[in-house]
């Protein structure tokens, strides 16, 4: 079927199930974990009582609704019209449902056919049909191809090797099969697992792509790892506390489908045992069913052989003809030097030694720059780095960025890696700088990415050197639990940037309750809030009513959950704030408010909820 090659898992209900008086729990479980609904209404489709409460049903869960037309005009639906008023005309008569309930059917026929979908008139072919509907549900599932690389110089032949050297088809089918991919950062690990991810996700059932892993488990975030690659397999709204809880979960919840899983950026065995912990090196009894594939990216062999994967494939460097095409693509915008450049080309070449991050990062430093006194200034301080130290030839990308620039860079690099582009645009419009243009500047010297979703990457090499030169000045960026210590040895005056926790023990000394306060004797709050110049916070479950009121002139962004509050009037800041965004953790909805501020002239500011 066509649905299931495109690695789609379909779920239809049957007509016997008009039989019954109860809404059977096997379609609600069914209608819960969908990730996305389509609604065929047909000219009979009114005058089936489980069509409508199980539309009804659907409008519930708050999950993408697709509408079909099937023969009928979608204004007869929305209205209730036609046929579709004869029909209720009849359970009206029956007297067999409430009025209430009746009102319910047509508010959600309402709601679902101002939807845009498809309109069927003719009497088309249903494998054509069935193909537009599979590319709809692709589509509003993101489940197109994810973006590579904007310049995938040579990736082609790389994924033939190895799919031909390590790739086993003929076992593919049987048993689980795994595979590692290794090499030094910055060597295409991610780039090529994310071509695999494309080229093989549609012939799964199921497909999971988890990045960042190691900067997951630094940060105590593996539960939203665990979180991810559930829904991803189809388990929606699963909320997993702590990591051996998600063992739990992800032992007893997923059952035996064929899966692609693609874990990247791994560094200890821990992190597979906590996103695989039903492995086992047979197969038998794998997480995922027979013909599964699982692919990992890592830096550490000794990993992949820990966890016995003893198919893996070491990345190579460029061949000199794609190196060549690929810095010129970054610093050019074509594939061969500019008159003249030929022998500087050459020269970096030789410097970036065919590791694809240092060449997109040096052709994007030079992009533009026609001046080869520049070249030459910029090739003597990458000679004098040795080519293994990659950190340090990045560096010399960092050093000539303009201050705000940097201010940009390390905003990214401590923060917003996995954040939505038009929200930290905001931030940065906030802080009186020109959002998109700092993005888009960081973006052509590839120093940031935004993929496909919006979302903000980057890669871990350039992201290490932002967090390793914020950790050392002033405005700092609290980003992880062990800086607040940190922070407490140093002198008062000094300035902070943003805080970002995910709970009230991340803050540093809380009192029983979980409450900040800005009086105690020890930790960040010790400092005098009113002087730290705070434009970011992210807690959770904290009282953050004194911290709030004494960084009220500068706060742009707030990410507060499970808070409690149902009045912020008198607390919340509202000179710069841009970014609100106030939730129960787990919560599909917001909280209730009864009291934001007295005028909502006072502020212009961009909602989240």
């Amino acid at each position: 079927m066509l649905t299931s090659g495109m690695g789609l898992n379909v779920f239809l209900d049957s007509e016997e199930l008009e039989l019954g008086d109860h809404f059977p729990t096997e379609i609600e479980a069914a209608i819960k974990s969908a990730s996305l609904h389509i609604a065929i209404f047909s000219e009979n489709y009114s005058q089936s009582r489980w069509c409508l409460e199980e539309l009804s049903f659907m409008c519930r869960t708050g999950t993408k609704i697709v509408p079909i037309f099937y023969h009928v005009k979608p204004e007869d639906v929305r209205y209730a019209k036609g046929v579709y008023a004869a029909a209720f005309e009849r359970h009206k008569k029956k007297g067999r449902y409430t009025l209430e309930k009746l009102q319910e059917w047509k508010d959600a026929l309402f709601t679902v056919s101002n939807n845009i979908g498809h309109i069927v008139n003719d009497k088309k072919d249903e494998e054509m049909l069935l193909k537009n509907i599979t590319y709809c549900a692709l589509r509003e599932l993101k489940k197109l191809p994810l973006v590579v690389a904007e310049y995938p110089v040579g990736l082609d032949e790389i994924v033939k090797y190895f799919e031909l050297t390590t790739l086993q088809s003929d076992e593919s089918h049987y048993g689980v099969q795994m595979v590692g991919i290794w090499g030094m950062g910055g060597s295409g690990k991610t780039t090529l697992a994310k071509k695999l991810y494309n080229n093989i996700y549609p012939f799964m059932e199921k497909a999971s792509l988890i990045l960042d892993v190691r900067d997951a488990a630094n940060k105590n975030l593996l539960g939203k790892k665990q979180e991810k690659l559930l829904k991803d397999l189809g388990f929606k709204g699963v909320s997993v506390e702590n990591i051996e809880e998600g063992k739990a979960i992800l032992t007893s919840y997923l059952r035996s489908f064929r899966a692609l899983i693609v874990l990247d950026d791994v560094d200890h065995v821990d992190q597979l045992n906590a996103l695989l912990p039903a492995k086992n090196s047979l197969g038998s009894e794998s997480l995922v069913g027979s013909g599964s594939l699982i692919i990992i990216t890592t830096r550490e062999l000794q990993v992949l052989k820990k966890w016995g994967i003893s198919s893996h494939y070491k990345m190579k460097p460029l061949s000199a003809v794609h190196a060549k095409k690929l810095f010129c693509w970054h610093a050019f915008i074509q594939p061969s030097p500019m008159n003249g450049f030929e022998e500087l080309v050459e020269k970096f070449l030789q410097a970036c030694n065919g590791l694809p991050l240092s060449l997109k990062v040096l052709g994007g430093q030079l992009y533009k720059k026609q001046s080869k006194d520049y070249w030459n200034s910029q090739l003597q301080k990458i000679s004098r780095i040795v080519p293994e130290d990659i950190k340090e030839r990045l560096k010399i990308s960092y050093d000539v960025l303009d201050n705000e620039e940097k201010e940009v860079f390390l905003d990214l690099a401590c923060f917003f890696i996995g954040e939505e582009s038009n929200l930290v645009i905001e931030l940065w419009n906030g802080s009186g700088w020109s959002g998109s243009c700092m993005l888009e500047i960081l973006r052509n010297k590839c120093l940031v990415e935004v993929d496909e979703e919006n979302f903000i990457r980057m890669h871990d090499h350039l992201r290490d050197l932002g967090r390793e030169i914020a950790n050392e000045q002033s405005p700092y960026r609290l980003w992880s639990p062990q800086q607040n210590i940190k922070i407490y040895d140093k002198q008062n005056g000094i300035g902070i940037r943003g805080i970002k926790a995910t709970s009230a023990e991340e803050f540093g000394d809380c009192a029983s309750q979980a409450e900040l306060n800005v009086n105690t004797t020890r930790g960040i709050w010790s400092l005098a809030p009113s002087r730290l110049g705070l434009k970011f916070i992210v807690a959770h479950g904290c009282n953050l009513n004194q911290v709030i009121s004494e960084v009220s002139g500068d706060l742009v962004w707030l990410r507060w959950s499970d808070s409690g509050q149902t009045n912020l009037q008198s607390l919340l800041p509202l000179k710069k704030m841009r970014v609100l965004e106030l939730y129960e953790r787990g919560s599909q909805t917001s909280i209730q408010l009864r009291e934001l501020w007295v005028s909502e002239s006072e502020v212009s500011i961009f909602w989240l909820f």
